[in-house]
């Protein structure tokens, strides 16, 4: 089962990726049982398995299957030695948090409610298999959808198994768009690659843009590249219609009103163009296109520019010029531009600017985004996804973004008659939560969840199976924001009856009578066979190797200037200005009702603000929540004032799909017509029981098929 048989193509891959992709003594902090001092005990090496572009090493220290230390890798010099305020208590926060589901339960009560008994895991497969069965000879396997998502994003709890079981059942499988789901296949099309810049030669380039991306809050391990650059000279400039936590400590800080990213950059490009301030030779050999782009970008000059994104036409101007004439220029974008309808185009066009001056041709220089592909050149991706190689495939994929109208839709043929939730917490972390509500509230829907936790999604289970946590089961994780590998061992027994996610999906393979070998493979030989592989990336890294060190950096070439020539990974091997599907970036209105304007006056955003949450996991410890304190709304003094706001009043957020209280906290953080609150908290602990994925839309990209979450209008009154 572990031999490489064959190469991956890097199409293929890509194609796939793109549907979708402090060290602290713990003694004090554990089971009262630990004492004050304890011996050496065993080190064992692990990874932090959020959705996070960090990817952050640790090491956890055990004694008698306790934990007695835990924190970052100082070895690692990405890690630095460093974890967030949210994972420096890990093992008391998640692994030994009291309300940590720890045996299988089964609904007695209505859905929603919460209602469960206990019941043993034999049982609990039994009467699963029965129903799953009964379900597939009544309704066929494509009325079953997998709902797994970045719940971990390490790749055998991830999926490894459950893409196998859903494979060999022919179910419906989810399309993972909500994040990367308009960028990946957005930058594909112009660059046909995410890669760029290193992460780590970020602090080569002399003028950065980090354009909708919170930088030092949600990228922490990357801030410190940019402050070196900055020492060395470099200015910093924030594209991003709020006041992040990046934005104050920028050099200058671009306000653009939100979704009218493309039109800036296309304004950018009017001005570079006409100033004659392009790198003609790096556009005749290594670009397509750039005639029309010429005369497209006519339309988008400074004025026109200025009255659709709300910023002075000197600002535009000027960014241009300071862009284009300061060498290495970098421009950094992660998904935060993506979230509206116009994220697809956006982000072309952001990607277009490096070739159009030339920046990809020194140390620096260039585009920066995604480093998944490294994993998918490195690893022996053909035994992680093993899913793709059996007879059997899923014959439909449904777009994540619409759960709520997917479940409610009993005209689908088939219609979803059983649903299984895994690795995610779509009641919290979806668009137009009150529908997937509705959905999850069908008695004839057979729902099975994952978890760790009572989560909002879990309590609509008919059947929840207790998940180990990062400490208790073998993984791997890549990264999609940096260029390391980690491995992840267990360093305790699953507590109470917790079992791996491949576990269950081992069990009930059994229960189904899927005989296949596939399903025999365990956790620890899939991390082994991920390294069976002879790609130069991976020279002199194998599973020994990780064993003993825990992480490795890939073996890239140095210095890594990947479009110096060229060499883009695109059909015709050039940056391409005009793309095949979508022609050329342009700047599209988002069409409201007539109801939704007069009603709801204000644009929403909703930003992962939090320091304690990420998305929606941790929101419900209680010292992390506190820290946050209240959910609050941003909201800016001009509209404040017309609606008799002050600073700490509740103030009711709403729209026709739900309403959220908040605390209003009146600052020019945000402009006018624009009002800000934070995602991720758990509906269930705040007042009225709604967040604000209950007001948000589920309307789809432009691209893609991604999330346009931002394209929100909503009226705010006081409380």
């Amino acid at each position: 089962m572990s031999k490489k048989k064959e190469k991956i193509t890097r199409r293929k891959f890509v194609n796939q990726a793109a549907k979708g992709y402090a060290s602290v003594q713990l003694a004090s902090v554990l089971p009262v049982s630990l004492p004050d001092t304890v011996d050496e005990g065993t080190t064992y090496h692990g990874v932090c398995y959020h959705d996070c572009p960090d990817s952050c090493s640790w090491k956890v220290t055990v004694q008698d299957d306790k934990v007695i230390s835990f924190g970052a890798d100082k070895e690692n010099p990405f890690t630095a030695g460093k974890l967030c305020g949210k994972m420096e208590t890990f093992p008391r926060d998640i692994t030994y948090h009291p309300d940590r589901l720890l045996t299988p339960l089964k609904r007695v009560g209505k859905k929603g409610e919460g209602k469960f008994e206990p019941i043993n895991w034999d049982q609990a497969i039994s009467e699963l298999g029965d129903q799953l069965k009964d379900v597939i000879s009544r309704h066929g396997s494509e009325s079953v959808l997998s709902h797994g998502y970045m719940g971990t994003q390490s790749l055998v709890q991830k999926s490894a198994m459950s893409s196998r079981f859903f494979a060999r059942m022919e179910a419906s499988e989810i399309a993972h768009t909500i994040c990367g789901g308009a960028v990946v296949p957005a930058i594909f099309e112009v660059n046909g690659t995410s890669m760029g810049v290193l992460p780590e030669d970020m602090q080569h380039s002399r003028y950065i843009i980090l354009w909708g991306t919170n930088t030092k809050h949600s990228n922490m391990h990357q801030w410190p590249y940019a402050l070196k650059a900055r020492e060395a000279g470099a200015r910093i400039i924030v594209v991003d219609p709020f006041v992040s936590a990046t934005a104050e400590e920028a050099d200058w800080h671009i306000q653009p009103l939100p979704g009218t990213d493309v039109a800036l950059a296309l304004g950018m490009m009017h001005v570079i163009i006409k100033e004659n301030m392009v790198d003609q030779e790096y556009i005749d050999q290594y670009t397509s296109g750039f005639k029309d782009l010429k005369e497209h970008v006519k339309s988008y000059d400074p004025t026109s520019v200025s009255q659709i994104c709300g910023l002075p036409e000197n600002d535009i101007i000027k960014l241009a010029h300071e862009y284009a004439t300061t060498e290495p220029s970098l421009i950094r974008i992660m998904v935060g531009m993506e979230h509206n309808y116009n994220g697809g185009d956006g982000t072309r066009a952001v990607a277009i600017l490096p070739a159009l001056t030339g920046a990809w041709r020194k140390l620096g220089g260039g585009l920066m985004h995604l480093t998944f592909e490294m994993a998918g050149h490195a690893l022996n991706w053909e035994r992680l996804e093993y899913h793709k190689q059996m007879p059997t495939q899923p014959k439909r994929s449904l777009n994540m973004v619409q759960i709520g109208q997917i479940l409610n839709n009993r005209e689908l043929n088939p219609a979803i008659q059983a649903i299984f939730i895994f690795n995610s917490n779509p009641m919290a972390t979806t668009p137009n939560a009150n529908l997937t509500k509705r959905g999850l509230e069908r008695e004839d829907l057979l729902t099975v969840v994952l978890e760790h936790f009572m989560t909002e999604t879990a309590k609509y289970a008919d059947y929840i199976f207790p998940a180990t946590t990062q400490l208790e089961h073998w993984d791997i994780a890549d990264s999609w924001g940096q260029v390391y590998v980690n491995i992840n061992q267990p360093a305790i027994s699953p507590r109470g009856e917790a079992r791996p996610n491949s576990e269950f999906f081992r069990l009930l393979a059994k229960e189904m009578d899927y005989t296949e070998e596939c399903f025999q493979e365990s956790d620890k030989d899939m991390v082994k066979s991920a390294f069976d592989s002879d790609h130069p990336y991976l020279e002199g890294i194998d599973f020994e190797y990780m064993q003993n060190h825990g992480w490795a950096r890939y073996k890239i070439p140095e210095p890594y200037l990947p479009h110096a020539k060229g060499n883009f990974a695109t059909t015709s091997g050039k940056c391409e200005f005009i793309s095949q599907q979508n022609g050329l970036p342009s700047y599209k209105e988002v069409v409201y009702s007539e109801e939704e304007k007069i009603n709801f006056p204000l644009q929403l955003l909703t930003v992962k603000k939090t320091k304690g949450f990420h998305n929606s996991s941790h929101a419900n410890v209680r010292h992390l929540r506190q820290k946050e304190g209240r959910p609050w709304l941003d909201i800016h003094p001009s509209d404040a004032k017309a609606r008799n706001i002050s600073s700490g009043d509740e103030v009711i957020v709403y729209n026709q799909r739900g309403k959220v209280f908040l605390e209003a906290k009146v600052r020019e953080s945000i402009r006018p017509g624009v009002v800000c609150m934070p995602h991720g908290y758990w509906p269930s602990l705040i007042k009225g029981g709604q967040a604000s994925n209950h007001l948000t839309d589920d309307r789809l990209t432009d691209i893609g098929g991604g999330a346009a979450l931002q394209d929100c209008r909503v009226e705010v009154e006081k409380g």
